[in-house]
């Protein structure tokens, strides 16, 4: 219907907005003539508690403690408290409706962003998430070590 969101976006968007994403991850794999990870081969463990009840990740290369790395990333439905992390991120949304802001906006007015969506955050900028579905999965470029800081 005219005016109405839709969150089901072309499959055509999501991979343009994956590879993308991907494309930034071109130098740390140089010298590899192809790389794939089939999304059920996946090994999801728990991410950090206290930032991310429920949360977890699953690595698809690169070591998220020491550098850049490329994740797939499950969270709940809810919101993670405003928070920091040291290094740049990508993300691209793949299942579920997730929002994503700033400090100094606020949830109620950041825009809802299905599969395909896909934002960019630098290191120690102040931000919050949430999942608006009972879960959501994304895939996360790590542009150094991952890591988090609850702002208070």
């Amino acid at each position: 219907m005219k005016g109405e969101t839709s969150h089901r976006r072309p499959n055509v968007k999501f991979f343009v907005a994956l590879c993308a994403v991907c494309a930034t991850a071109t130098p740390l794999l140089a010298g590899e003539a192809s790389f794939v990870k089939d999304y059920r081969d996946a090994k999801f463990r728990p991410l950090n508690p206290p930032m991310s009840a429920g949360a977890e990740v699953a690595v698809l290369w690169g070591d998220p403690n020491t550098g850049p790395s490329a994740v797939l990333f499950k969270m709940r439905k809810g919101a993670t408290p405003l928070h920091t992390h040291s290094s740049d991120y990508h993300l691209a949304v793949i299942e579920g409706v997730m929002k994503h802001w700033v400090k100094g906006e606020s949830e109620a007015a950041a825009r809802e962003l299905g599969p395909g969506s896909y934002w960019h955050i630098g290191g120690n900028v102040i931000h919050a998430d949430s999942c608006l579905t009972d879960h959501c999965v994304a895939f996360i470029k790590w542009d150094g070590k991952r890591d988090g800081k609850i702002v208070e």
